[in-house]
């Protein structure tokens, strides 16, 4: 597979992110300090947050064309974190 680019992961996680739950956004995909991830910008009625995901789970994810558990895995974690912390 060739490399991945920023573009690629956003656009695949973006569509990720809206079967998980429509109401969040995916604001932004950037390289993390640490090498093998990357952070993930998300955000829900104004709030934002972020996780860190590993680059090996994003390659696997893309390379089988979507079909990847772990990543949504990680996702739907980001996303229920988001919607708990700033629940009122």
């Amino acid at each position: 597979m060739p490399e991945m680019t920023v573009e690629q992961i956003e656009e695949a996680l973006r569509k990720e992110v809206q079967t998980i739950d429509k109401s969040v956004q995916l604001l932004a995909v950037k390289q993390s300090k640490k090498k093998e991830y990357y952070r993930v910008t998300l955000s829900k009625d104004g709030k934002s947050g972020s996780a860190e995901l590993e680059k090996d789970v994003i390659k696997r994810y893309l390379s089988q064309q979507g079909k990847g558990k772990e990543l949504r895995s990680a996702l739907g974690k980001a996303v229920s974190h988001l919607s708990i912390r700033y629940q009122r």
